[in-house]
């Protein structure tokens, strides 16, 4: 298993040219092979909590799960910079995704959205440390607009990402608030 997700992390690296077959987001052979390895990994996880136990290995199975999540975040960044390479020819290296402005908004909103996601399903859940994670992503995010993406001049790209990242931080403020923290008598 862990050779099988060191693959599916490592071919986040390639453009993943499915030649002959039309390039679909999500729907063509790396990203689907991707997916399903991410859905083995944690079914894998589930099932060997006991046998991770008695092995004494020391991760845990959630902070196995917390891999896999970072994983698919790790995808979801390489599907977007993946749809930008076949759709509108933005270079599949590191420095041309670093250099596209349609690139860098694109990431911008994506992580907006991730955390937004998060926060909601913590909210729901009541997990404090999830809806941590998205506030997290939210900084990060943050961080990235005033160091990478005000670092040029102003484009309709980066101001489309300001107001969606802006709208994202509102959405998250008003529905996903923190919950209360548990006390002993809540256990």
């Amino acid at each position: 298993m862990a050779i099988v997700f060191a693959w599916a992390l490592r071919v986040n690296l390639y453009p993943g040219d499915p030649t002959p077959l039309p390039f679909v987001p999500v729907f063509n052979p790396v990203e689907i092979s991707q997916l399903f390895i991410l859905f083995l990994a944690l079914q894998w996880i589930n099932r060997q909590e006991e046998w991770i136990r008695r092995m004494d290995i020391n991760l845990t199975g959630p902070l196995l799960k917390r891999i896999v999540y970072m994983a698919g975040f790790l995808l979801l960044n390489a599907m977007v910079a993946r749809t930008l390479h076949f759709w509108v020819q933005v270079p599949y290296t590191a420095s041309g995704l670093y250099r596209s402005v349609l690139s860098q908004a694109a990431l911008s909103i994506l992580w907006g959205v991730t955390a937004l996601v998060t926060t909601l399903v913590a909210t729901r859940k009541g997990s404090r440390p999830a809806w941590f994670a998205g506030v997290s992503i939210l900084s990060l995010v943050v961080i990235k607009l005033f160091v990478v993406d005000l670092a040029g001049t102003g484009t309709l790209a980066r101001i489309v990402s300001f107001l969606g990242v802006g709208s994202l931080m509102l959405l998250i403020g008003y529905f996903s608030p923190l919950s209360p923290a548990r006390t002993k008598e809540d256990s």
